[in-house]
């Protein structure tokens, strides 16, 4: 995390009035994470049980309990992320009148235009909170321990899933970097449109300069995402290649590809919820950055941000 978004991410805190009870079911959230990573190991391991013939009582035994762990994931999983909309909910108002309470504007139109300013901040804000508690906590625990857990079951495949996750991060940092020049570009685009738009309909221009602009942005995000996913199928068809040659020649079982294609397929979901975890805390640090541009919101000072 760079020391700007930090600075972000601190100041989103800093306004947070119910800090315990965020704090509270953020851990619960997170506790709840670990259970899709047991399923699977759970899953991979009934195959086992049916690969080696194992007693019918076994089977069922070991059925039951994945049964039991995906029903105590599911209450816990849903009721932390229900509980944290609530708290999300709370943060916009927070936002709102932390920032609305010191604007001061000489004309209805930077009035508006400040506003949008604070709305575009807070609505991002929102996006990048709902995006953390899910899938987001699911993915920054799930990047750290499926590599280890890999690590005990083929060596090679480990490596070959620090690389894919390395790769995949460097060519997201690129991408994330021009993303924000054309996010940047659009906020001010956006603030422009609703601020005359709240008070005349004549905003041909505005619209035609948005639609340009935010073109411009799709473009650069399917650039993004159509690398990002081709690299991705090129790992996970790397290793389900290597997989598939180690049970052909009998080094490894069915019940091993099960267990470490799961993982790497749950890796790139993860790693898309990363990259728009990241994307979004862009999203953040452009809106910060026009709320302390903006002369007539004196809450932040932009010398503070840089």
């Amino acid at each position: 995390m760079s020391k700007k978004t930090h600075q972000v991410v601190k100041l989103i805190f800093d306004l947070i009035q119910n800090k315990h009870n965020f704090i509270f079911w953020v851990g619960i959230r997170f506790l709840s994470t670990f259970l899709p990573l047991v399923t699977i190991y759970l899953f991979s391991k009934t195959i086992n049980l049916v690969e080696i013939k194992s007693d019918f009582s076994a089977i069922f035994f070991s059925i039951l309990i994945i049964f039991t762990v995906r029903i105590f994931d599911n209450f816990v999983r849903i009721k932390s992320v229900t509980k944290l909309d609530e708290c999300i909910s709370d943060i916009n108002f927070d936002i709102h009148n932390y920032f609305i309470k010191d604007i001061k504007n000489e004309t209805k139109l930077e009035r508006h235009e400040s506003i949008q300013t604070i709305r575009n901040f807070a609505d991002a804000t929102a996006w990048t909170l709902r995006l953390f508690r899910q899938p987001g906590i699911d993915s920054f625990v799930s990047l750290f321990t499926i590599p280890f857990i890999i690590l005990f079951v083929d060596f090679k495949v480990f490596i070959l899933e620090i690389v894919y996750i390395t790769v995949y991060y460097f060519i997201d940092h690129y991408t994330t970097q021009r993303y924000i020049n054309f996010k940047d570009i659009q906020n001010t685009k956006i603030e422009s449109y609703y601020a005359k738009l709240h008070e005349t309909n004549d905003v041909d221009l505005e619209q035609k300069t948005f639609s340009r602009n935010f073109a411009r942005l799709c473009n650069w995000c399917f650039t993004e995402w159509f690398t990002l996913q081709n690299t991705a199928v090129f790992f996970y068809t790397l290793i389900f290649a290597y997989l598939i040659i180690s049970v052909s020649s009998g080094t490894k079982l069915i019940s091993d590809l099960v267990l470490i294609m799961s993982y790497i397929a749950s890796t790139q979901v993860y790693l898309n919820s990363f990259s728009e975890i990241k994307d979004s805390l862009a999203d953040m640090s452009v809106s910060v950055d026009h709320i302390a541009k903006n002369k007539s919101i004196t809450a932040i000072d932009f010398d503070d941000l840089v």
